[in-house]
């Protein structure tokens, strides 16, 4: 015969357990409401899905729900990810994201899919591209410990379109002339929107530098390992908009992304954080207007409406 201590111990295991059920009960039915809203199966499989960016809104994902919410928000492509940055960087992390994850979320979506690979690993990208990335990005989050700054040489081999970050004018024309189709800011720590908008005045100050002054701009291309030819595109620039710069770090409302538009941005990488905000549809919705109507000041306005609480 059980003990009354016994009994106790089965009675709060039992609690326990009950307790666990409920709450894989209680994620179950919301994930189930939520793929009943999109409309789309688990199983769906997308041969059709497009490999161009049709806009300029790009948000990091961690599974197959937040890249159909980023889809009906009417975002032009999703990055996925395994592990958020920040959490990439507490681990020193240097590895690409697990290919299932990679899969998985290229087979949910009809929007181009990012792959991060190691920078210089073309490797990576070649498996990136098999389970199902329309872009690879270059990472600064996943690098090799052996390839610190070697970047692809030649990324026209490859066969998508290639991100890359960048923090300097130098990095911009260096990464366009190993043939990266995209530019986007490279920040090494979890940072706020202002990092970014300190990295894209610095860029901006060094194209003005450089393109008024030729004898520094002749001493600047040598230190860097750049010619003239390099530069030429960028000698009647008034901004860097020739340069095709995407935003990157700490994006999180409609007003960042009106922000980094109004600095002449090709568009931005929206933050993961969007996802947990108390309305996350409303706030995706409202980011993919602003890139549109950043120029609107009462448009940004009325997009901010409910979309200012702390995340």
């Amino acid at each position: 015969m059980a003990t009354k201590a016994e009994k106790e111990r089965d009675a709060r295991i039992a609690a326990r357990q009950q307790e666990a059920k409920k709450k894989k009960d209680e994620k179950t039915a919301k994930e189930e409401v939520l793929n009943k809203r999109l409309k789309l199966s688990l199983k769906t499989t997308t041969p059709e899905r497009t490999n161009k960016l049709s806009g300029c809104i790009i948000v990091d994902v961690i599974n197959v729900i937040q890249a159909r919410l980023a889809q009906e928000a009417g975002f032009s492509a999703v990055c996925a990810l395994e592990v958020l940055p920040a959490t990439m960087q507490a681990r020193k992390m240097s590895r690409m994201c697990d290919p299932r994850v990679t899969r998985s979320i290229a087979n949910s979506v009809l929007i181009p899919v990012v792959a991060k690979i190691a920078i210089g690993h073309d490797i990576e990208a070649g498996v990136a591209i098999k389970a199902g990335a329309n872009f690879v990005d270059e990472s600064e989050f996943a690098i090799m410990g052996a390839l610190p700054t070697l970047y692809i040489d030649n990324k026209g081999d490859i066969p998508v379109p290639v991100i890359c970050g960048v923090g300097t004018l130098a990095d911009c024309l260096k990464r366009r002339k190993e043939g990266a189709s995209i530019l986007r800011i490279r920040q090494t720590s979890a940072v706020r929107a202002d990092a970014t908008v300190v990295t894209l005045n610095n860029i901006e100050n060094e194209l003005k530098k450089y393109r008024d002054n030729a004898v520094l701009r002749e001493m600047w291309l040598e230190m860097h390992g750049l010619e003239e030819a390099d530069f030429a595109f960028l000698k009647d620039a008034e901004d860097i908009s020739l340069l095709r710069i995407y935003a990157y770090g700490g994006i999180c409302t409609p007003r960042d992304v009106a922000l980094m538009m109004h600095m002449h941005c090709a568009g931005v990488f929206v933050d993961n954080s969007v996802f947990t905000s108390d309305n996350p549809r409303k706030r995706l919705k409202a980011m993919a207007r602003a890139v549109e109507r950043y120029d609107d000041i009462d448009e940004i306005i009325k997009l901010s409406i409910g979309t200012a609480e702390r995340m």
